[in-house]
């Protein structure tokens, strides 16, 4: 018998969802897993072939288990069981490749999240989820660096199981820092297949996307995640690997490193990994395992998503007489030169921001770039305070609220504030930040003693530095996370917070402040 379920709102002819805790010795600490078990009506008296899958707290930005839902519906999959390990804070630690660290101590804890995997997590599912222990019917998954993990998990122990599916893999982890001497060779994971031995099962699913980031580190036209999956295979291929039979690479004309493009193209790893014989001859070809040379109508179809549509902008309208007290402050012309790339649009999913936050994120439109709004904003700003008197920025609209200066300085904090924990986040520094109390800053911020140019010139130089900043990041880095502010946040969260949060003040403006000035 199988162990209780959780309660789902999927029909019992779907995917069955079951949550797990296990309190680990390796890890010494308590790892949630989910467990996706098959339909009902597909239940089998003997054991099911099984996928653990790293970042199990992922799984429903992935939308897994509708995506279960419609291939067993029709019809495409035999019945499995996935066990998806959560990962917390350490994320960065646990992940990676046992033996080796890389170049800044990332992966410390890999070889005991192995431990974790291979003594406790397998024969767990086993001996409750009725999971084969066979080899050849077991597959272990992850994506970005959870991808790095399960292959070399699978590499290294061929014994519990053979194939491998990684998406997006951080296959660029590396022994040397790119300014410290670094050559091709100083790849860890690359060095660790020339250097082992192909088992006759090994079998393995690849994917990378074309917008997975902008790097190119020897400048050859290939951006340095598929170059990096391309030399893995190269190297797979010298130790007798037949890519025809025991690879599938998939490249996505317009993936992200997100689990939106992962989430799209699952249904094409499940049907690899546990598709039903016609299901999986009726796959479409992936791309050649070629270099610069991409033929993207050999690339699977990936259907768009839908995202929730942005809160409208209206019209910032300002009053068109005042009686300044004093000369309007000049507007601004700010000198940001444009970027040479194209930024992906590529919104924030769920789970990469605390709730309150989505209300920031909502208001900048689905089809515009974060960057272009940080762009346009101070023109605005800039536009609010044109014909006003010092008097009136430091009037408030109603007793105890913020005057026009607070509200300008509380802007610049914050954007700093938030600018510094994406600079932590896209280095990998795990530590919790705190958060901040707002009223606090304003009370202690002076703002209505300085004068508006000098609050505007502030607010100048604060945008320019952030967007130097953000246009630096790279895709990968965008979409690192950390703790603050007690949950969780990305790179590419807080690159949308900030200008969502500005135009929230702005509509505060519109709505409250107008009447009074």
């Amino acid at each position: 018998m199988l162990p209780n379920l959780v309660p789902s709102e999927f029909s019992s002819l779907g995917a069955r969802l079951c949550r797990e805790v296990l309190a680990s010795r390796f890890l010494e600490r308590d790892v949630e897993v989910s467990i996706l078990l098959p339909p009902a009506s597909a239940e089998a008296a003997g054991p099911y072939p099984v996928l653990y899958l790293n970042d199990g707290q992922d799984l429903e930005r992935l939308g897994l288990q509708a995506t279960l839902d419609t291939l067993y519906n029709s019809g495409a999959l035999l019945p499995f069981v996935l066990v998806a390990p959560h990962a917390n804070e350490l994320r960065t630690q646990e992940y990676g490749t046992a033996g080796h660290a890389d170049f800044n101590g990332r992966g410390s804890l890999a070889g005991a999240y192995t431990d974790f995997v291979l003594q406790e997590l397998l024969p767990f599912a086993q001996a409750n989820y009725h999971a084969s222990a066979e080899p050849t019917e077991a597959v272990m998954a992850g994506f970005s660096l959870g991808g790095l993990s399960a292959f070399d998990l699978v590499w290294h122990h061929p014994s519990h199981f053979t194939r491998a599916g990684v998406f997006s893999g951080s296959f660029w982890w590396r022994q040397r820092a790119l300014g410290a001497g670094y050559t091709p060779a100083d790849r860890i994971m690359h060095s660790l297949v020339r250097g082992g031995q192909l088992h006759p099962h090994h079998r393995f699913w690849l994917q990378t996307g074309t917008l997975d980031e902008r790097g190119d580190r020897n400048e050859n036209g290939v951006i340095d995640s598929i170059e990096d999956c391309l030399d893995l295979i190269e190297e797979l291929r010298k130790t007798g690997l037949d890519l025809s039979q025991s690879l599938r690479y998939v490249q996505v004309e317009g993936g992200h490193h997100h689990p939106d493009t992962w989430g799209r193209v699952m249904p094409d790893f499940l049907t690899w990994a546990f598709g039903k014989e016609q299901s999986a001859h009726e796959l479409p070809a992936p791309l050649p395992v070629v270099r610069l040379c991409f033929d993207p109508s050999l690339v699977p179809s990936i259907v768009p998503s839908s995202a929730p549509g942005p809160v409208d902008i209206l019209p910032l309208v300002l009053p068109a007489e005042a009686t300044p007290e004093q000369p309007a402050a000049a507007l601004v012309s700010l000198s940001v030169p444009e970027p040479t790339f194209s930024m992906p649009f590529t919104r924030p999913a769920e789970g990469d921001f605390l709730p309150y936050a989505a209300g920031y994120i909502n208001q900048i439109p689905a089809d515009m770039s974060p960057l272009d709004a940080l762009r346009n904003q101070p023109a605005e700003i800039h536009a609010v305070f044109a014909n006003l008197s010092e008097a009136q920025a430091e009037k408030a609209y109603a007793e105890g609220k913020w005057t026009l200066k607070e509200m300008l300085l509380h802007q610049i904090d914050s954007e700093r504030v938030f600018a510094y924990r994406a600079l932590r986040f896209a280095r990998a520094d795990s530590q919790d930040l705190p958060g901040f109390e707002q009223d606090d800053y304003v009370a202690n911020s002076g703002a209505n003693a300085r004068s508006i140019a000098s609050l505007l010139a502030e607010y100048d130089a604060t945008r320019v530095a952030t967007l130097a900043l953000f246009e630096s990041f790279t895709e990968e880095q965008l979409n690192r996370r950390g703790t603050a502010n007690g949950g969780p946040a990305t790179v590419r969260a807080l690159l949308y917070i900030v200008p969502g949060h500005e135009r929230h003040h702005l509509n505060i403006i519109r709505e409250r402040y107008l009447s009074i000035l």
